[in-house]
């Protein structure tokens, strides 16, 4: 998927989260603010996905392999996700996420049956330091975990990878009251999976190469980021 439309995919939500975000520091603005980033921390974000291209592409034009040709692409869908974890103070975050991040997977597919949905589920310990400015916070955060994803056809098979996943994600938010933010995050899963699976009925077969450009894949969620602290 081309850069430009990602940006243009991830502009909805920021704006939300700047409108939001300054209707409500126009009625609480302070030269200090009272804020309060050190306790407990929950965030969670919804947006939308997109795929990357991993050891599989996100694109495929009419190609066969092993009798089954294959043409279409792995469009953006519906993201979403969710974090907990402990702010030692304003510099630094630590805890684990989960995500869900859905694709479209749009393909024409002969001598088999098409996608009908298909989505990945993942799971991260995140380390996020932060530069804190006034009321906004400046974050990128980082941490090893697992995931997996699963592309599943109209009759029921499935071709699926999982294992070994890294996350990176900036975050810009904005301290809306002394312990609640709203803002807009990214998060950049990077998949090392070193092999994909075909589930067809009771038989499972897996190899270590791409399986028709639709696992394993990169993924990006992006969207809408509200949390705040406590404790």
């Amino acid at each position: 998927m081309k850069t430009s439309s990602l940006l243009r995919s991830a502009r909805l939500p920021l704006a939300t989260a700047v409108v939001l975000g300054g209707m409500t520091l126009a009625s609480t603005a302070e030269a200090k603010p009272r804020i309060q980033r050190r306790g407990g921390q929950w965030g969670l974000m919804l947006g939308g996905s997109a795929c990357v291209p991993g050891k599989a592409d996100c694109a495929r034009d009419s190609v066969t392999d092993g009798g089954v040709t294959v043409d279409g692409r792995t469009r953006p869908s519906v993201g979403m996700g969710g974090e907990l974890g402990y702010r030692f103070n304003k510099w630094a975050f630590l805890g684990a996420s989960y995500n869900l991040g859905f694709f479209d997977a749009s393909y024409e597919v002969q001598n088999r049956s098409n996608y009908k949905r298909a989505y990945q589920n993942s799971i991260y310990g995140v380390f996020r330091p932060t530069l804190a400015a006034w009321r906004f916070d400046f974050g990128l955060g980082m941490g090893p975990g697992f995931s997996r994803q699963v592309f599943v056809t109209d009759n029921g098979d499935r071709d699926y990878s999982q294992g070994f996943s890294f996350k990176i994600e900036p975050t810009i938010d904005i301290f809306v009251t002394r312990r609640v933010f709203v803002g807009a995050k990214m998060d950049l899963l990077l998949n090392a999976h070193t092999k994909t699976c075909r589930e067809e009925g009771d038989t499972t077969t897996c190899v270590k190469t791409a399986n028709r450009d639709v696992a394993p894949v990169h993924q990006m969620l992006f969207g809408l980021h509200v949390g705040g602290t406590f404790l």
